[in-house]
């Protein structure tokens, strides 16, 4: 193994470091995924390029060569597909059209000699011809180029029409990554040996550690590629007796406490807000509002282990990174104190005890019947009914006669 190759496996391990590390943030964000196929087209390259450094006939070197292929191929299409949803400029199936010239491409080089015409030794080294009397040599640049420019502009104005500090430094890291790219890919394998008497080795590959240098800053200074919630101790959060939900800013559940597993007896975290509150529709309309002060106060009825309803009083808190970013939210709740015996006592049934619940949070007739698969005449004749056997007039009444039995409870 010559100094090409060990640099080519140390820059493998970098790069594939980078990769896993982002796609471990959230395996299930597409932007990760596509970062992680950025790494990995390059860790393709430099696999082959380790190889082939160190190749001992030219045989084997041309072979090496055609493995490391994908990965230079399919790098650029990646990155402009990575761009495209990372700036959230577009998506749709057509969008997978952007790797059909690297298929193209990848045929090429699988039957024949692709952008480089020969190769032959020139001490421990294996110098490099650029077929630059090739037409698929200069469509291909052409291809790249093109990806790699659209991609520049993208990211451009990504960092000119965000409001955030955070993706405006992330957008500016990633232009930066991409123009080092082009000029290190380029200069040394393709202009430098038309311009000056100069002999490429096919090092290109290795000049990956520019890239993944600038994402490793991105990755430590400005949490790239988007929030994630690594830094929260979640040991503090299951300590508490109130139940927590966290979600990122999409609304997806990350973490639920101890406590609320305990309760809705769910050893794993959820996938989404209807499987712990009836009303998730009112969480999701309450985190899309513009207003930034967390509100407190809200009632609503979590379905418990025993897929049972029960009534809960809730605050949500949006909680922000350095940059001003919202990172995610927070719903703490605390158990009402009961009041179905106080209901009982009065002759109240199960049926409308879980009215009264679902009226407290908000609910109208039509809702309450969906949720409860009842008919709304159904539940209008138990709302009469509650009425009469509370001695009660109206809607604004039962909520206020509710609100005094909870405030003469002790504290939970």
């Amino acid at each position: 193994m010559n100094i090409l190759s060990f640099a080519a496996v140390a820059v493998m391990a970098v790069t594939m470091t980078g990769g896993l590390v982002v796609l471990s943030r959230d395996s299930r964000s597409e932007t990760n995924r596509l970062f992680f196929l950025i790494c990995l087209s390059i860790s393709i390259w430099l696999f082959g390029g380790a190889f082939g450094y160190s190749s001992s006939t030219k045989e084997e070197a041309f072979f090496w060569l055609k493995v490391t292929s994908p990965g230079f191929i399919f790098m650029h299409a990646f990155v402009l597909h990575f761009t495209l949803n990372y700036t959230k400029i577009t998506r749709g199936k057509w969008i997978y059209l952007l790797y059909l010239p690297s298929f193209v491409f990848l045929y090429i080089s699988i039957s024949g000699n692709f952008v480089f015409s020969d190769i032959y030794r020139e001490g421990r080294y294996w110098v490099m011809v650029p077929d630059y009397h090739s037409l698929n040599f200069y469509t291909f640049m052409l291809n790249y180029l093109a990806y790699y420019i659209i991609s520049l502009l993208l990211l451009y104005n990504n960092s000119r029409k965000t409001e955030s500090l955070r993706i405006q430094k992330q957008s500016r890291i990633l232009f930066a990554a991409i123009i080092m790219t082009i000029l290190s890919y380029n200069i040394e394998p393709f202009l430098a040996p038309v311009f000056f008497d100069y002999n490429t080795y096919g090092q290109a590959p290795i000049y990956s550690i520019i890239w993944i240098s600038f994402i490793w800053y991105a990755i430590d200074r400005y949490r790239f590629p988007g929030n994630h919630l690594d830094y929260m101790s979640f040991d503090y959060i299951d300590s508490l007796n109130e139940l927590i939900v966290i979600t990122d800013p999409a609304k997806k559940i990350v973490r639920v406490n101890k406590t609320l597993q305990e309760k809705t007896g769910r050893d794993m975290k959820p996938l989404s807000l209807n499987e712990i509150f009836v009303e998730h529709g009112l969480i999701e309309r309450l985190i899309d509002s513009p207003c930034e002060e967390n509100t407190s106060g809200i009632t609503l009825n979590i379905i418990t282990s025993e897929n049972k309803m029960e009534t809960v009083t809730a605050t949500l808190s949006t909680f922000k990174d350095r940059f001003g970013d919202t990172v995610g939210f927070i719903i703490s709740a605390r158990e009402t104190p009961d009041i179905n015996s106080i209901f009982k006592k009065n002759g109240l049934t199960g049926r409308e005890t879980q009215i009264i619940k679902l009226i407290l949070s908000g609910n109208s007739n039509r809702e309450i019947a969906g949720k409860l698969g009842i008919a709304v005449r159904t539940v209008e004749t138990h709302i009469t009914n509650i009425y009469g056997k509370l001695g009660l007039k109206n809607r604004n009444e039962l909520i206020n006669y509710c609100s005094g039995i909870v405030t003469q409870q002790p504290d939970i």
